[in-house]
């Protein structure tokens, strides 16, 4: 998983580019900056921005402040814009995380120690998932998708930074406390 600061430069970049990203076509669209920058998407930012506000919970960061507050007025402004970015996005991510699922299945032993890096799709559906007014297919999809899981399940720590757990508590994001059976 990135770095406290590969999330803050992830972030502070994407927000920049934000407005011409929702208005573009391309769903990963490229960063300036470092070539080692992942490519935007509203998932990917929605991530980093939960992960940078469990890394800095309880401090005062105006830069973190102003970049989130762009957000949400690029949000506000291009609303129409954002849910169609989004509801692209959701198609995308959900192939990904049933991929691996999928994967995993075929081959538990071979796939397990990669869930705590695969998860990350799950959060961004249910990031993605909360910003959209209609309900896609892929929701109740993704309900199958859980029950699946559960059954393969050890619930157990938090799997990526504890840092972070605050950021994500275990009431809604019950997939990141634990592992995958091997």
């Amino acid at each position: 998983m990135p770095s406290r600061e590969q999330d803050r430069a992830f972030f502070e970049a994407g927000v920049q580019e934000l407005p011409a990203y929702l208005l573009a076509d391309e769903l990963f669209w490229p960063l300036p900056g470092p070539v080692s920058l992942p490519r935007l998407t509203l998932g990917g930012l929605l991530l980093a921005r939960a992960r940078l506000l469990g890394w800095a919970a309880g401090e005062d960061d105006p830069s973190f402040r102003r970049a989130d507050a762009e957000l949400e007025a690029t949000r506000l402004r291009w609303r129409a814009a954002w849910e169609r970015k989004a509801a692209r996005e959701v198609g995308a991510r959900f192939d990904l995380w049933r991929n691996y699922l999928q994967d995993y299945r075929a081959a538990p032993a071979e796939h397990a120690d990669a869930y705590p890096r695969q998860a990350r799709w799950r959060v961004m559906l249910q990031l993605l998932l909360a910003e959209l007014s209609e309900t896609p297919p892929q929701a109740q999809a993704l309900g199958d998708l859980d029950r699946l899981l559960r059954r393969h399940f050890l619930p157990g720590a938090f799997v990526w930074e504890k840092e972070l757990a605050q950021a994500f508590p275990a009431d809604r994001y019950w997939y990141l406390y634990g592992s995958l059976k091997t």
